[in-house]
């Protein structure tokens, strides 16, 4: 039999993230015997860069944003031919986002089958938000699957890089520039996925920017 290799020819896959994506990305590579680079923004935790790294990708933490991590990465993979694998849209980038979305959906459907099993439905679903792509997936899948009594659902996100929160307050795209410092790993991204956006700010009742205390004592 051909492997999938030998059918595609060699193929650089790139993409940018914050940890989990990235080594999903790189993983999938790896197993089909393919390359990988990503990007990564400026605080990274060394233990994510080590394990995208063991997955045979190449890892490059720049100084920069998640948001601008993105458009390097981006950048990249047109000035050469490589393949932009990104759990993000925006206009002109929207099909491989989706696809991955759809792929989030396994999760709410865990979550809905194990709800099922014991005869229960929730009644409220908190949802971490970054670009939106992951509560996006959940929020239409809930949305579909409980037609008659829909979740109450509320998006969360560090108050830091409120993207969502500040798109729901204008009723459009906003967005949040900067340098995003939160403890909430993955979840500093400033620009709001174009397709999710539109699920969230359709069917979300609630919308949280969580303000979180330190102290140095």
């Amino acid at each position: 039999e051909m492997c999938i290799r030998d059918r595609l020819g060699e193929v650089t896959f790139v993409t940018a993230t914050d940890g989990n994506h990235g080594r999903g990305v790189a993983w999938a590579a790896n197993q089909l015997k393919q390359k990988a680079i990503v990007y990564m923004p400026r605080g990274a935790a060394k233990e994510r860069v080590d394990n995208i790294e063991k997955e045979g990708a190449i890892v490059r933490v720049l100084d920069a944003n998640y948001d601008e991590a993105v458009r390097e990465a981006n950048k990249l993979a047109e000035d050469n031919g490589y393949i932009m694998v990104q759990d993000t849209a925006w206009d002109g980038y929207e099909d491989i986002p989706k696809w991955i979305m759809q792929g989030y959906m396994t999760l709410a459907w865990e979550m809905y089958e194990g709800l099922e099993a014991k005869n229960l439905k929730p009644t409220h679903v908190f949802l971490q938000a970054g670009v939106g792509s992951f509560a996006a997936a959940a929020t239409g899948f809930l949305t579909n699957m409980y037609k008659e009594e829909k979740p109450v659902i509320t998006i969360v996100e560090p108050e830091t890089v409120a993207c969502i929160y500040e798109s729901a307050k204008a009723n459009e795209r906003v967005l949040v520039g900067g340098n995003h410092k939160t403890i909430m790993a993955g979840l500093a991204c400033g620009e709001p996925n174009t397709v999710g956006l539109k699920v969230l700010l359709d069917n979300c009742e609630h919308f949280i920017s969580c303000l979180l205390y330190t102290s140095d004592a």
